[in-house]
């Protein structure tokens, strides 16, 4: 097995990494336990992860990302100060867990091809979602999703799958004539699927990812200037021919008429009510109210208990000034670190950032944590390595 990994010179490590990144969409399914079939997955995983860090012969790489995420980490156990039932236990396990996983596959050296598989890795994942969301999908209302195993996706979480897929493609778009081909279609299909969920926040997030790989990539303004001119054909594109071939309930929800009329689908109504209640808190402005804490409000007539659909105002309720900051730090050092060497990852953490903005962020939602492992893989590639992962 050994002299197999050496030859195709990829480390298990890098290859169970691999299938837990391509199993993504597993993370809708859930047993009759309540795990997800991802999170089943991922237990003989990070298992294997543990026990090799044993055996491993290089330095371990810490980095930024490793330091504000354990920041983060405090601020989330700090809140079961202010409840420690035994739900939100189970939220603060949940995160845990999701950090752990970053450090196992993260703190490892890998090679400049392990760094491929990984990018090739979220090309496979793409093409996954897409059929997804063709074939195994079904219509949330009339909006566009995907159900596997008779689970069915959110349309918004469902939205922010694509955005570090096609920030990959994105990059991979000049590397050889096999990707100027394949990579297009993707982009497109993925676009359409994005399109088609009928997620203004995804939407948002697929515009803000795109316009930021093409500004942060770009060389001289020339280049910006034409990325930006073909990115808004495309959108034209889009805009006034796919648009409109969506189920009229689905094309509507682009309208910044329909946007008006219901506030963000009630979302502004519930962001209104949120801080002003953080407004008038005492302790709780810097403590929080607890990781699973819902707040109450009147909607339609009656009081009923919601959550924000924004990750910074839900943080700031959830888990005070602290925790909020700490998220927002992470975040932005994971765009700065890798903006230079990776623009894609930098791209579609500011595309996320744009979907945080209609979307509360828990241990659940994986595209986000898995974009925060790849921000955090090691900018140090060398073409070969001595260390090969023990068996």
């Amino acid at each position: 097995m050994i002299s197999k990994l050496k030859n195709f010179d990829v480390g298990l490590s890098c290859i169970l990494a691999c299938i837990y990144f391509t199993a993504l969409p597993l993370t809708i399914t859930i047993n009759a336990a309540g795990n997800s079939f991802l999170k089943l997955l991922t237990i003989p995983i990070a298992g294997y992860l543990a026990a090799s860090l044993i055996f491993y012969k290089g330095k371990l790489e810490l980095n930024i990302i490793h330091f504000f995420s354990v920041v983060f980490l405090i601020s989330v156990v700090m809140t079961l100060f202010a409840d420690n039932s035994s739900t939100s236990v189970q939220y603060v396990l949940g995160y845990i867990q999701t950090i752990a996983l970053l450090f196992l596959i993260t703190v490892k050296k890998y090679r400049k091809n392990e760094m491929e598989a990984f990018e090739i890795t979220q090309l496979v994942l793409l093409v996954i979602l897409i059929w997804l969301g063709f074939i195994g999908a079904d219509w949330y209302g009339d909006r566009n999703t995907m159900v596997l195993f008779g689970a069915t996706c959110d349309p918004n979480y469902f939205a922010g799958l694509f955005l570090l897929p096609i920030a990959v493609s994105l990059k991979k778009l000049k590397e050889n004539k096999v990707y100027m081909v394949v990579c297009p279609i993707l982009i497109l299909l993925g676009s359409y699927m994005v399109l088609s969920s009928g997620s203004r926040g995804g939407l948002l997030a697929l515009a803000v990812t795109v316009v930021s790989y093409v500004f942060i990539n770009a060389k001289s303004a020339k280049q910006r200037f034409i990325g930006l001119g073909v990115a808004v054909v495309i959108a034209v594109i889009m805009w006034t021919i796919v648009i409109p071939l969506l189920p009229e309930s689905v094309s509507e929800r682009f309208s910044l008429t329909e946007v008006i009329e219901s506030r963000g689908t009630q979302r502004v109504d519930i962001w209104i009510s949120m801080l002003d209640a953080i407004k008038n808190s005492t302790w709780e402005l810097f403590c929080g109210r607890g990781i699973n804490s819902y707040h109450e409000m009147m909607k339609d007539g009656k009081l009923v208990q919601v959550v924000a659909h924004n990750q910074f105002i839900q943080s700031l309720y959830n888990q005070g000034l602290f925790g909020c900051i700490s998220f927002v730090i992470m975040s932005v050092s994971a765009i700065f670190r890798n903006i230079k060497k990776r623009a894609y990852i930098s791209a579609a953490m500011l595309g996320t950032l744009a979907l945080a903005m209609s979307l509360s962020i828990n241990p659940s939602i994986k595209a986000f944590w898995n974009l925060l492992i790849y921000s955090a893989f090691t900018l140090n590639i060398t073409n070969n390595q001595k260390e090969v992962d023990s068996i």
